[in-house]
């Protein structure tokens, strides 16, 4: 599982959040605790509205989530505004609005998932937490705190997992949403983990032959082979490589860190030529010291690696509870065949690193509606890359034939990333993005 948390926290974080000019407001929302029970009283949540500066021309409320599920969003907004990643047409014609979801930041229920996550005893918490934060509750919240705010309409924005908020928000009040930007999505109509997670060895081998030749993952096919044949495969410097460090080695090259990619495949490719080992588990560890060093003050390696536990709770707390065609167990164990059939090279890692997440999950589930078609005057943006391994492009185009109404599918090719407005990773899927947050039918209509 601390796979997925890497992953998903590349979303998550980036900039620490910066000193606040005057039209930062911080704010703290009391909503019901449960909108099938208003009895059952209210919960904080915590937001911050960065207020549009030309006033004149401001046109509306835009909330924006950065997904996880976990991430909390009024720090990450903060920041972007400050630091200028978002236009200045958009800080300037919006109240930019950041609410931290039930169990992030400093919102209701963190404490919970604190306490469980500082003790590494998180199953239970997670499961009496998680009917509280789900999505369907979420997306009530922003609802809820929009009429408070007596704006008719929101434009959301929203990376990741915060896709499933939008397009559950644009399903239960089309009458109140102006315009939904989708990037980097995850399709709202999967039935549980396991199903979500079936299109990830799809992404993994589109980016294996992105990033080597033919010729190189013959090789890396071979050793693959020897492995389920024998157990392990011997190197000719003697190492012994079994299905554990072989999917190691495949991580490796479906990483998301362009960084760490071009310093290892030397070694790498050094290896599948000459089966020479050693060269590639010293690069191995001189790029772990070094990620090591670089979080060598220990307060902020200690900060860091307990939001990583509270994500990772928040992560399982909201997808299992979200489910409304949860598996059995068996069926979970069971399931490795199903993601080896989409990928005999790739899909044994796709399954260590999500099947787990629902095992054993006995709580109340919150269940997401059923929802297999979308047909409203809603203009919604899509925005789907290639090459990302969280929320695979098979994803977008689900998302995209979702929606029968006014719709744009935008596609990123020949980068390994995962969330693409206003993140420096494409100069005109930024510009798309600016132009349909400032008319959401000039992308419709026009691209």
């Amino acid at each position: 599982m601390d796979r997925i948390v890497v992953f998903l926290l590349l979303i998550l974080t980036g900039c620490a959040a910066t000193p606040k000019d005057k039209d930062f407001e911080e704010m703290i929302f009391y909503v019901p605790k449960d909108y099938n029970n208003m009895s059952s009283g209210k919960i904080k949540l915590n937001a911050m509205i960065h207020r549009a500066k030309d006033k004149k021309n401001r046109i509306g409320l835009l909330v924006v989530n950065f997904g996880g599920p976990g991430g909390e969003a009024v720090e990450h907004a903060s920041a972007m505004i400050s630091e200028k990643n978002f236009p200045q047409s958009i800080i300037d014609r919006f109240d930019i609005l950041a609410i931290d979801p039930r169990g992030t930041g400093k919102s209701e229920f963190v404490s919970d998932l604190t306490r469980c996550s500082f003790n590494s005893e998180c199953d239970s918490e997670k499961e009496s937490v998680g009917f509280n934060i789900s999505t369907m509750k979420f997306t009530q919240d922003i609802d809820y705190i929009r009429k408070s705010l007596n704006e008719d309409k929101i434009t959301f924005l929203g990376y990741s997992y915060g896709t499933k908020i939008g397009q559950l928000y644009s399903f239960l009040y089309p009458q109140n949403i102006r315009g939904v930007v989708l990037d980097s999505p995850t399709s709202i109509e999967h039935g549980n983990a396991i199903e979500e997670s079936m299109t990830i060895p799809f992404a993994y081998e589109r980016i294996m032959y992105h990033r080597l030749s033919k010729s190189e993952i013959e090789l890396i096919k071979n050793i693959n082979n020897k492995i389920k044949e024998h157990e392990i495969y011997t190197t000719k410097d003697g190492y012994k490589i079994d299905q554990d460090n072989f999917d190691k080695l495949l991580a490796t090259i479906i990483s998301t860190n362009d960084d760490d990619w071009s310093n290892i495949k030397p070694s790498l490719i050094s290896f599948l030529k000459t089966e020479i080992f050693y060269d590639y588990i010293v690069k191995i560890q001189e790029i772990e010291s070094s990620d090591s060093n670089d979080s060598s003050d220990s307060n902020d390696s200690s900060d860091s690696s307990l939001a990583a536990a509270i994500a990772s709770a928040s992560i399982g707390s909201i997808n299992c509870s979200d489910e409304n065609k949860p598996l059995l167990d068996s069926e979970i164990e069971n399931s490795l065949p199903l993601f080896e059939r989409k990928s005999s090279l790739l899909g044994s890692l796709a399954y260590k690193n999500y099947y787990g997440m629902c095992l054993g999950w006995k709580a109340k589930r919150d269940p997401l509606p059923y929802i297999s078609k979308v047909n409203n005057r809603v203009p919604i943006l899509i925005i789907g890359g290639k090459l990302d391994s969280v929320t695979p492009y098979e994803e977008a185009i689900k998302v995209d034939k979702m929606y029968l109404g006014n719709k744009k599918l935008v596609t990123v090719n020949n980068i390994v990333s995962h969330g693409f407005s206003f993140s420096y990773s494409d100069a005109y899927v930024d510009y798309i993005t600016e132009k349909y947050l400032l008319n959401p039918n000039s992308i419709i209509d026009n691209t």
